[in-house]
């Protein structure tokens, strides 16, 4: 007689009953890449798209799919005419100066001397260029 908790065999959705198959955290859903086969197509298709047609001839058809309420057409007319705000971050970096040193009291010194220490970096360097810190 088996005692213990029953373990459920149940279907649950987006659960996988094989362990094996499962993505580990980080691993790509495909690790051989893009095949070449469907690079070929994209770029013999995008070949074709720029010879076969005209601008103008794609912006009629757009317009037509979009009069014709298709979703896709209103999504991509709304994209090309109102386009998403382009995020611009600035970063105000100060030049890798020295430090001067001499603006420090003796006891300022010696904390940040352990502070360093302590953190794994070098001392400081001699006061005046002449002895030890």
């Amino acid at each position: 007689m088996k005692t213990g908790k029953k373990r459920d065999t149940r279907f649950q959705p987006g659960v996988s009953g094989n362990e094996t198959a499962k993505w580990k955290p980080g691993q790509s859903g495909n690790p051989a890449g893009k095949s070449t086969r469907r690079a070929e197509f994209e770029n013999s298709f995008n070949d074709a798209l720029v010879t076969q047609g005209s601008p103008e001839e794609a912006a009629q058809l757009l317009w037509q799919a979009a009069r014709a309420n298709e979703p896709w057409a209103i999504q991509e007319l709304c994209r090309r005419f109102a386009p998403q705000p382009q995020s611009l971050q600035m970063i105000h970096e100060v030049p890798d100066e020295q430090i001067d040193y001499t603006k420090l009291s003796k006891e300022q010194l010696c904390q940040l001397d352990a502070i360093l220490q302590q953190a794994g970096a070098q001392p400081l360097p001699p006061e005046n260029g002449t002895g030890s810190a």
